[in-house]
């Protein structure tokens, strides 16, 4: 992020130079030129000899608009109201030193005429008049600095947002039960205690396998469904070492879906939850499915399993468990109200977990 804002912010400030200076330039040009072209027509009593003076001052114009310029940019750090305070202060200064270099340049090129008209009511007019247009550039360039200011100020908020939008999403992709390690790492140690070494040895190779392919991945991309697939069923390989004989898995995921993309590890807590609900609590086989389809250009996916013959309670709203709620967050976190999800028990007596997210990634 520091990175990405220090060239966010050289870009900005850059923008902001440019459209300064251009502004300085045009505005002077301007004045330079209305105030000839009034003066040669109007019959002023000018001539073309006064173009050379009045270019030097419309150039001190320029350095001084600079100079205003920088000062609005050191004072940034202050409130709106106690810059426009400076910004009329600098629009005064900036008059009265125009008003003096005025007259030093009149009198350097044309020191006749500068010495009939050198006087102080004439220069505190000069002041007066000056003040208007030193007003008008002061305030547009302050308008420019704190529209940069405006500008980099939402990036950064937005950023920040960005940032803890991963994050959240980070927390809730990286949230292991502890369950399941607990559990994991009990079956292993009573395996070796009952020396089965074959058994641990390949459970352990299962969990490492799981472990290093599931934080590999980064949670804020997407990974296509067969990719999921096949981290949960290392994930079922570790289970079924557990429970041999009462967990039966079906898996059916049809070949023209397998290329969609999920968020990974997006059916790894259902899965679990089935796993940890309804086949350890039960003494009898339990069915473990995993389903998915296209329905109305969606990807559809449910996980169900056929129930517990036990006496483990379950619930069907997704707020009462930790799994449901992180699927369901995630889900919004990552497609907001573009996503459906609904959970509850089956007529069968089993629990059903289904979700559908917007097909991308196309099919296979």
């Amino acid at each position: 992020m520091d990175g990405d804002h220090s060239s966010q912010a050289q870009a900005g400030e850059r923008f902001t130079a440019r459209v300064s200076a251009i502004t300085i330039l045009l505005f002077w040009l301007a004045q330079f030129s209305l105030l000839t072209t009034q003066r040669l027509v109007f019959g002023a009593g000018d001539d073309w000899s006064y173009l050379p003076p009045r270019l030097v001052v419309a150039l001190v114009g320029i350095a001084l608009s600079f100079a205003i310029l920088a000062f609005h940019r050191r004072t940034r750090s202050r409130t709106i109201a106690r810059r426009l305070g400076f910004a009329i202060g600098a629009a005064l200064a900036g008059a009265i030193v125009h008003a003096l270099a005025n007259f030093l340049v009149f009198h350097l090129f044309m020191p006749e005429v500068s010495g009939r008209e050198a006087n102080v009511p004439g220069y505190l007019f000069a002041v007066f008049q000056w003040f208007w247009a030193y007003s008008a550039m002061s305030g547009l360039l302050l308008a420019i600095v704190y529209s940069g200011e405006l500008r980099d100020h939402e990036w950064r908020s937005a950023q920040l947002q960005r940032e803890a939008h991963s994050a959240h999403l980070r927390a809730l992709r990286y949230q292991l039960n502890p369950h399941f390690m607990f559990n994991t790492l009990n079956s292993i140690a009573s395996l070796i205690s009952a020396k089965k070494v074959e058994p641990a040895e390949q459970m352990v190779e299962n969990l490492s396998d799981f472990l290093r392919a599931g934080l590999a991945l980064d949670p804020n991309e997407d990974i296509p469904l067969a990719k999921e697939v096949e981290l949960q069923e290392v994930y079922l390989a570790i289970e079924a070492v557990r429970f041999p004989e009462r967990l039966v898995v079906a898996i059916d995921i049809p070949d023209a879906v397998r290329g969609a993309r999920v968020p990974s590890l997006i059916t790894q807590p259902l899965i679990e939850n089935a796993v940890r609900h309804a086949v350890a609590g039960s003494t009898a086989p339990v069915t473990l499915t995993v389903t998915a389809w296209v329905e109305d250009d969606r990807l559809a996916i449910r996980v169900a399993d056929s129930g517990s013959n036990g006496a483990a309670p379950r619930h069907a709203s997704p707020g009462t468990g930790v799994g449901l709620r992180n699927v369901a967050e995630r889900l919004i976190a990552r497609y907001g109200e573009d996503c459906r999800f609904a959970a509850g028990k089956t007529p069968d007596g089993g629990f059903a977990v289904s979700f559908a997210v917007p097909l991308s990634g196309g099919t296979v």
